[in-house]
């Protein structure tokens, strides 16, 4: 499902999901305004972040504005615009 239908909520929801399932948190302990450093992302998991945010939301992120998507919010902004 794109990120255009589901509501900011739905979107928002998804992404914590899938960054709690990737950095080991669990989706209701991450602030959705929290840099994701500070939930433990470094280099690799960054790209495995990456990834699964492509297959999920059916966007393609270059490394250029993965590097830029640092917190939950971030990145629901992203996909919404881009999905």
């Amino acid at each position: 499902m794109s990120a255009r239908t589901q509501t900011a909520a739905e979107t928002e929801a998804r992404v914590r999901a899938i960054v709690g399932e990737v950095l080991w948190v669990a989706a209701d302990d991450i602030d959705a305004a929290a840099q994701l450093i500070d939930y433990g992302l470094d280099s690799p998991t960054a790209i495995e972040l990456t990834i699964q945010l492509e297959r999920a939301f059916d966007v393609e992120i270059p490394e250029d504005a993965a590097a830029q998507l640092n917190t939950v919010a971030e990145i629901v902004d992203y996909v919404r615009g881009e999905s």
